[in-house]
C-alpha cells in the first residue's frame, strides 16, 4: 500500500484543539481537508466535509476519494450534528474507507485534562472527556488502523519544529514552513486558564536542593 491513497482521521475530546489541527493539516496543497478553516477561525463541526458520515457511515462513497491522494477528516468526540449530540462512528468510517483501498490512520488530539474539563463545562455545561476516552478505548485502540496522539502543548511549545516531526511520524504532508500555518494563532489558548500561585509546599525544598553541598543541612 506504499502508493495507496491516505485518509487521516483527526479526532479529540471536545475542546482539545481539533479546529486548530484541522486548519494546520489542511494547509498543504496535496491534502484535501477542511477548506473553510483556511479562511475562518471557527466553523460549526457539522459543516466539516465528512460530517454526515460520522452519523451515517454507509453514505461514504468511493468517489469521495477521487480527486486527491491525501485526505483529512475531523470530528470531536462527542460532536453536534444538526443540533443533536452524537458519538461519532469513527471506526465504521475508517473501516468503510479501508474497504475502498484507502490507507486509514487515526490521530487523537491530546490537551491537558484539567483545561479540557473546564472548557467543556464552560461551553457545553457538561464534562464529556470520559465519553471520548471510553469510545477511543473500546473502538479505536483495538482496530486495525494505526492510532497516533497529537500533543496540543507540544505544538505551542515547539511550533514548526513539532510540525516537521509530526509530518514524519504521520507520513502525511504538513506545510510546516508556510506562514499560513500560524494564521489565527496569536498565543497559546491555554494561557487564559492558567493563574500563578504565590507559593507551593515543595518550593522551599527545591530551592534548598539548588544550593552548594556545603550549604545544605543534613
Amino acid at each position: 500500500m506504499m502508493n495507496a491513497k491516505k485518509l487521516l482521521i483527526l479526532t479529540g475530546p471536545q475542546g482539545s484543539g481539533n479546529h486548530l489541527f484541522s486548519r494546520i493539516l489542511s494547509m498543504h496543497p496535496a491534502v484535501q481537508g477542511w477548506t473553510a478553516l483556511k479562511e475562518e477561525y471557527w466553523v460549526p463541526s457539522d459543516e466539516e466535509p465528512f460530517a454526515e458520515y460520522w452519523v451515517h457511515p454507509g453514505r461514504l462513497d468511493e468517489q469521495v476519494f477521487a480527486e486527491a491522494r491525501y485526505f483529512l477528516a475531523n470530528v470531536s468526540c462527542p460532536f453536534f450534528y444538526d443540533g443533536t449530540r452524537y458519538l461519532p462512528r469513527i471506526r465504521e468510517v475508517a473501516d468503510r474507507a479501508a474497504s475502498f483501498g484507502i490507507n486509514v490512520e487515526i490521530a487523537i488530539v491530546v490537551r491537558d485534562q484539567n483545561i479540557n474539563a473546564v472548557q467543556q463545562q464552560r461551553v457545553g455545561g457538561q464534562v464529556t472527556l470520559g465519553m471520548a476516552q471510553d469510545y477511543y478505548y473500546a473502538h479505536l485502540m483495538n482496530s486495525p488502523h494505526a492510532v497516533h496522539f497529537i500533543d496540543y502543548e507540544a505544538f505551542f511549545l515547539h511550533k514548526l519544529h513539532y510540525l516537521r516531526w509530526l509530518a514524519r511520524v504521520l507520513d502525511f504532508p504538513i506545510a510546516w514552513e508556510s506562514a499560513d500555518v500560524m494564521r489565527f494563532i496569536e498565543q497559546d489558548a491555554n494561557r487564559k486558564y492558567v493563574a500563578a500561585i504565590e507559593e507551593n509546599w515543595l518550593d522551599a525544598t527545591i530551592r534548598a536542593g539548588r544550593r552548594p553541598f556545603s550549604e545544605r543541612s543534613s
